[in-house]
């Protein structure tokens, strides 16, 4: 099995993934992984994670979004994947969901605040919500102009995609995204668990915020310059 093949039935098998760990119902959700600098693979419009056939999977040109091999119509979001691959290098696969907590925030057009450690350990502040798009945005092409919002939205708050590992669209959903093949739907599953937890935690009502040098203390012993977090290689 070559190198793109491996890669693409890991792509099949993340998008079961998202599927099993209850991050997906039916076909809202997909997930994309970068093949090289060129083309990534992505989830197949409206097929269940289950039914994929491998050899259909469609190939997209990062450069200018066309498809290069495959028989089966891309995911709909195929343009936002691509916009993100293009502007972020060092993104190898990106995880799209409507996940219970996740989508519940994004309905509800707030960032999630950081309540606790356990958002610290991978976001370095609030988990920022996009706004709406615009209708002039959305009728020139929804979902490239979907990926715009996001880049915009981490560029405006100073961040970036690895002390910022998911966002969420307003109305819409969450997204995240790795350095790695499986980085994204394991931060997928992250935050719709920290999105839990903040919303439980407003339920009970906050007494105090998280003090700032405890999430940044969080953050910063995975992934700072002086990191001592998990083994040595």
């Amino acid at each position: 099995m070559g190198r793109q093949t491996k890669i693409i039935k890991e792509c099949i098998n993340q998008n079961k993934l998202l599927k099993k760990k209850k991050l997906s119902v039916q076909t809202f959700s997909n997930v994309s992984i970068r093949l090289n600098d060129k083309y990534f693979t992505i989830k197949p419009s409206g097929v269940l994670p289950e039914k994929i056939i491998l050899k259909k999977c469609p190939i997209i040109r990062i450069s200018d979004g066309k498809k290069i091999a495959g028989s089966y119509k891309p995911s709909t979001d195929t343009p936002t994947h691509r916009l993100i691959y293009k502007k972020f290098g060092e993104i190898k696969s990106i995880a799209h969901t409507h996940s219970k907590y996740v989508t519940a925030w994004a309905q509800s057009g707030k960032s999630i605040p950081i309540y606790g450690t356990t958002h610290a350990d991978y976001w370095k502040s609030e988990i920022p919500v996009t706004n709406f798009i615009s209708q002039k945005d959305l009728k020139k092409n929804y979902e490239a102009n979907t990926g715009n919002l996001i880049i915009k939205t981490l560029s405006k708050k100073k961040l970036n995609p690895f002390n910022c590992p998911g966002i969420i669209v307003s109305g819409h959903g969450g997204f995240s995204w790795g350095k790695n093949n499986t980085d994204a739907v394991k931060m997928s599953e992250l935050m719709e668990f920290v999105a839990e937890l903040a919303y439980f935690t407003e339920q009970i009502k906050v007494k105090k915020k998280l003090p700032k040098y405890i999430s940044k203390k969080h953050f910063e012993r995975k992934f700072g310059k002086k990191s001592y977090y998990g083994q040595k290689n």
